[in-house]
């Protein structure tokens, strides 16, 4: 019977795991050995390009503008094994020193940017990260279909920050609330009516929920919902907190100092008025160096990017 079908329709039988838009369709773990495909891309990309034939400035722009470039599609999807980030840097590595054995100058500092006296690539973990973070800022504004649909079936219409990773949900899922604490450092939660932040568990008291700093309890002892909104302890402008317990009393005296307005609430990533972007995410996450005293003097705008490099790494 499966055979008359495929032949009717003309298809092959596959095994899983098969791929979907260039990616592996997957629920567990991701290997080492579905992310080769990765690796072979990059590689044979790399090596059809005659390397000794380019300056290192020429070499630079190529890493830079492509082959950093052709990560970007798996690191939007998927957190990769350190395995394959380190096999795709082997190859970025021995592509801009021409395979000449060890590069001059330890890859973690030539990830750094120019100002810090690297040669500005982008650290692949870390720019893994940061693309990553932007599904978590779509699921807290629900600016896509697919974050409405998080909602919907992930989440069950929950509360992000209180979502557990169970085992039955896709292993990429679960990496992405794993990055939640890492987000929260920051996001910036600005209260304004109250009606879209969660009462209990969004972190609108100073960076914490309610939840966070009082547990469990607190909930119970203010009679309220666990679904209740911000705007529930809200009363014609001012904080109107049940006094039901030491607790609630303590956090009538905490949110005095919130202003509440006629606004919408609002969520900023790093200060008031920013909004996210993957660039901002990597330049806040990574880890920074002291700049150097020479880069305005290497790098500066009508540099020749050959004399350049060679002046920074000659």
């Amino acid at each position: 019977m499966r055979r008359d079908i495929l032949h009717r329709v003309g298809c092959l039988e596959g095994m899983l795991p098969v791929t979907y838009l260039g990616l592996p369709l997957i629920t567990k773990r991701l290997s080492k050995v579905e992310c080769s495909t990765l690796v072979e891309r990059i590689t044979a990309r790399a090596n059809s390009w005659v390397s000794k034939a380019l300056s290192f400035a020429g070499r630079l722009q190529l890493v830079k503008a492509t082959l950093i470039s052709m990560q970007c599609y798996w690191c939007n999807i998927f957190l990769l094994p350190m395995s394959t980030i380190k096999e795709c840097e082997r190859v970025l590595r021995t592509f801009l020193w021409g395979g000449r054995g060890r590069g001059k100058v330890k890859w973690a500092d030539v990830c750094k940017p120019f100002l810090e006296g690297g040669l500005g690539i982008r650290d692949l973990k870390t720019w893994n990260k940061a693309l990553l973070l932007k599904h978590l800022w779509s699921v807290l504004t629900e600016e896509s279909i697919w974050a409405k649909w998080c909602h919907a079936y992930l989440l069950h219409n929950s509360n992000l920050w209180t979502a557990t990773s169970h085992g039955h949900l896709s292993w990429s899922w679960r990496q992405i609330l794993r990055l939640r604490p890492l987000a929260k450092e920051h996001l910036i939660y600005k209260c304004g009516n109250g009606k879209q932040f969660s009462l209990w568990f969004d972190p609108w008291l100073h960076g914490d929920s309610v939840h966070a700093l009082y547990g469990h309890r607190v909930i119970f002892e203010a009679g309220l919902s666990k679904h209740a909104r911000v705007k529930d302890v809200i009363w014609e402008g001012e904080w109107c907190w049940p006094q039901a317990s030491c607790d609630v009393v303590e956090l009538q005296q905490r949110v005095r100092n919130i202003p509440i307005s006629s606004a919408p609430d609002s969520i900023h990533w790093d200060k008031v008025g920013e909004a996210f972007s993957t660039a901002r995410a990597f330049h806040g996450i990574r880890q920074r160096s002291n700049s150097v005293d020479w880069h305005d003097i290497v790098w500066h705008s009508r540099r020749i990017p050959k004399h350049a490099f060679i002046s920074a790494y000659g």
